[in-house]
Formats: C-alpha cells, sequence, structure tokens
C-alpha cells in the first residue's frame, strides 16, 4: 500500500511554494494554483481569490477527485478540474503547480514551444516543453487540453494563459515550474536579443541522463543537434563582433515599411 504526505506537511508546503510564487512574481494579484495529493483520491488545494502570497493552512481545502469539497470553507480554485485531470492521467503524480511567470507566458502567448539544447538543467528538468491550445480558464475543456501531455511531459504551457508543471512531490513540481521560466528567460535572451548560443548535442544529453541515472522521455527532448563548438576555448566579449547583435537586413526593411506607411497616413 503506498503512503501520502501528511496533510500537515501538505498545507506547510503549498504556502512555503505559494509564498515563493509570490517573492519571484511568478503570480499577481490571485493568480495560480497548487495540490497536493494526500490519500488515492484526495489532495489539498488552494482557495479562489486569494494571493499565493497570503496562504495559511486554514485556507486550504481538501477536495477528492470528483471535485467535492472534503474539508474546508473556502472556495477552490476554478482551475480546479484542470489539476485533477492530471492526476487522473498519471497515477505517480503527487502534485501540480500553476502559474504565470512572465517569461514562459510570452511563449505562451506566442504559441512557441521550448526546444532549444541550451543547459544540461533545462534539457533534463524542463526539457521540450509543449503548447496545449487554448481553451477557456477553469472548463473541462481546459482540462481535457492538457492530458495528453501528462505522461510524456513535466511541463505544458496553456496557449495565452500559462504553465502548469507536476511531479511526484511538491518540489519536483515547483522546481520543474522554477527551471522552466529560467529556461524562458535564457532562450528569449538567446533566440531574439543575443542571436546566438553554444548548443549541448544529442550525445552530450545522452550521457548526462546516463551518468545521473534519468530517463529522459523521448518526447521531452530538447531539440539537440549532432555537433557543437562548446568544448572549443572561451571567445573574448571584448573582442566579440557586435555586428551579431545588430538587426536583420529582413527586420530592418520590414521596421521601415512600417514608418514609411505611418508617414503617409
Amino acid at each position: 500500500m503506498r503512503t501520502f504526505i501528511s496533510e500537515k506537511e501538505a498545507k506547510e508546503l503549498i504556502c512555503s511554494i505559494g509564498a515563493k510564487m509570490y517573492q519571484r512574481q511568478f503570480v499577481s494579484a490571485n493568480d495560480g494554483n497548487i495540490t497536493v495529493r494526500v490519500g488515492e483520491r484526495e489532495v489539498i488545494a488552494t482557495p479562489t481569490g486569494v494571493s499565493k502570497g497570503d496562504l495559511t493552512p486554514d485556507k486550504l481545502l481538501k477536495v477528492d477527485f470528483d471535485g467535492n469539497i472534503l474539508e474546508g470553507t473556502w472556495k477552490p480554485t476554478s482551475e480546479l478540474p484542470m489539476h485533477l485531470r492530471i492526476y487522473k492521467e498519471d497515477d505517480s503524480v503527487m502534485s501540480t503547480a500553476h502559474a504565470h511567470p512572465c517569461y514562459l507566458n510570452v511563449f505562451a502567448n506566442m504559441g512557441m514551444e521550448l526546444d532549444l539544447s541550451i543547459t544540461p538543467a533545462t534539457a533534463a528538468i524542463s526539457g521540450r516543453i509543449p503548447v496545449a491550445p487554448y481553451r477557456n480558464p477553469g472548463s473541462n475543456e481546459l482540462a481535457d487540453s492538457v492530458a495528453p501531455y501528462v505522461k510524456d511531459f513535466k511541463v505544458v504551457l496553456l496557449a495565452n494563459h500559462g504553465p502548469i508543471t507536476w511531479g511526484r512531490t511538491p518540489i519536483e513540481a515547483w522546481y520543474t515550474l522554477e527551471d522552466a521560466e529560467a529556461y524562458a528567460k535564457m532562450a528569449l535572451i538567446h533566440k531574439f536579443i543575443v542571436g546566438t548560443y553554444r548548443p549541448i548535442t544529442k550525445e552530450q544529453i545522452r550521457i548526462l541522463a546516463e551518468t545521473h541515472d534519468m530517463d529522459i522521455n523521448p518526447r521531452r527532448l530538447v531539440n539537440a543537434p549532432d555537433t557543437t563548438t562548446n568544448g572549443e576555448p572561451a571567445i573574448s566579449l571584448d573582442s566579440y563582433d557586435a555586428s551579431a547583435l545588430h538587426l536583420s537586413d529582413e527586420t530592418i526593411e520590414k521596421l521601415a515599411e512600417r514608418i514609411a506607411a505611418k508617414m503617409k497616413g
């Protein structure tokens, strides 16, 4: 018979993770939801309408997999169906975390999955981050949109909404969310500002997984190349060709066309 963490520990962890979400500006107002499984069909969940920085154990609720309130006086988060669906899709999941961190939300709003091969941590912890199609927040349709990703991934972006992560412990779900946001920030800088990076290769990821005894689902693998230059000597920032940071001719032409169109108007 499986054992689950106690309700007391689950509530303490939810409040701790909620505070971290708030401190790191992963949420604003009453954004975000967190759940922790405490039984075969029972979870502790955050309430609606409460800042994650103001969570206390007495505000949390105990619900079953059908969404029925078993304990607590507050109203549960409206996005509870999405969280419960994740538990139903993968019985090994013990916690979920949803927030609206800025950089991940940029990619969610663009409908762009994250698959750059930039660091061992992002390749191993978050891995490739897909985007689920937009569905109304709090709806059963939103829960359905997440379901296909649960068994093979650790995080998915909800289009125009934000990320949700899951894990075998509350800390794992939180670490994945934290890693994914760092990944999104680096990816945005590398792809749209600096315009260059030295990737890690498929072979380097394979060795990483072997060394640390990790099993990385093939669907979760980032888009790694076969070759790289990351084993070569570092280049000097002072001597780096600044023209590499300039806008492309195509981008400049598009900007010029827009400016000309506005001037004519």
